[in-house]
């Protein structure tokens, strides 16, 4: 099966050769890994990891910069060791122009308190300050694989950065009004820049691919009635837009977050990154026999305990288990559970894609 073929079978849940394989990394972890395998370009190492995956640059215009290059609204402010991104928040610049890796968050604009008409008022991004149109090439040249691109929309973690996490957890409850204004624009937003991207890649993307962590290890960061209130509605409208130009829709967030996954189903999300399955109630087999053939499994693979601590031959048998739970009859995607970080030795790494490689049968066994 080709890329493409092998995607799709585990978005209808159906089984394949193997299960699609997907990689997803710091830049320091790329670079011992690249010499480990004797590569040195990103195409070469997808090639060795045998992964079905590529990821469009310029999907974050936040948390790192990889937009500049498409970038042409109003000089930003910038100096060797902080920047403001296009929504007005100040960053510690570290990140640079990874896909994966995000700046740690000085201040946002809105911290110290505002109110519903500061926040409209506010000098918002806009399509117009973006030119995606090199994105086309980038497509045609890595056609081949399944795309994956689109803003990555943090209509959560945008809105809190901006208002300070503190100060919006408390206003959910104290002055919902405003928090619900913030996260309201925020989408309004990114369905306008989503548009720009959705309409120019129109028949060459595949996947659209957001994140909003909405949990922790333990639990959600607040209650589902909280969630319904501020997000469902607004999950649902950026799904049917990623619907309505053909995109798959992938979502990430950590943590415990099963309560979730009904919620997430009905608005309209096709698959769930990243499987932090160290976190509380997201046992892998238990995750499957609840939800497995209405939503699609992306990661799983713990990059929080057994890849940094645990032997090749522990990480070979972790692999071997979650593709077990989660790969049988489709509906799996192997990645990690978080990026893989530079404190994972390189020969772990290699031993997990080393089982990933491995064709299945038809019973999801290795």
């Amino acid at each position: 099966m080709n890329h493409k073929e092998r995607f799709l079978a585990a978005c209808e849940h159906r089984e394949a050769d193997r299960s699609p394989i997907d990689y997803l990394a710091h830049p320091e972890a790329d670079r011992r890994l690249c010499e480990y395998l004797e590569v040195s370009t990103e195409e070469e190492l997808l090639d060795a990891l045998e992964c079905d995956f590529y990821y469009l640059p310029g999907r974050d215009i936040s948390q790192n910069e990889g937009y500049k290059p498409f970038y042409i609204g109003r000089d930003l402010e910038e100096t060797q060791s902080e920047r403001v991104c296009p929504l007005g928040i100040r960053w510690q610049r570290g990140a640079y122009d990874s896909k994966f890796f995000v700046d740690e968050v000085i201040a946002g604009p809105f911290e110290g308190g505002a109110t519903a008409k500061d926040i409209l008022g506010h000098g918002w991004p806009k399509a117009a300050d973006f030119d995606f149109s090199p994105l086309q090439e980038i497509c045609e040249t890595h056609k081949k694989r399944v795309l994956i691109g689109g803003l990555w929309t943090g209509i959560l973690g945008d809105s809190y950065r901006m208002y300070g996490f503190q100060e919006f957890l408390t206003d959910m409850a104290l002055r919902p009004d405003v928090i619900q204004t913030l996260v309201d624009r925020m989408t309004d937003m990114y369905l306008e820049l989503n548009e720009g991207v959705f309409s120019l890649l129109k028949g060459k993307m595949d996947v659209w691919f957001f994140g909003n962590d909405f949990g922790h290890q333990k639990g959600l960061l607040f209650s589902t009635v909280m969630w319904e209130d501020f997000f469902l509605d607004n999950i649902r409208r950026l799904c049917k837009h990623a619907h309505g130009y053909g995109l798959r829709v992938m979502m990430h967030s950590c943590g415990a977050v099963s309560k979730l996954i009904p919620l997430l189903i009905e608005a309209g999300v096709d698959i769930l990154d990243p499987v932090q399955v160290s976190a509380v109630n997201m046992q892998p087999d238990k995750l499957k026999e609840s939800f497995g053939g209405k939503i699609v499994f992306h990661g799983g693979i713990d990059t929080q305990h057994i890849l940094p601590s645990g032997s090749p031959e522990d990480c070979r048998e972790h692999a071997r288990q979650i593709l077990k739970a989660l790969g049988t009859q489709g509906g799996y995607i192997f990645a990690p559970s978080q990026i893989y970080q530079p404190d994972i030795p390189v020969e772990n790494i290699v031993a997990v894609y080393q089982v990933a490689k491995e064709k299945t049968n038809i019973t999801g066994g290795i």
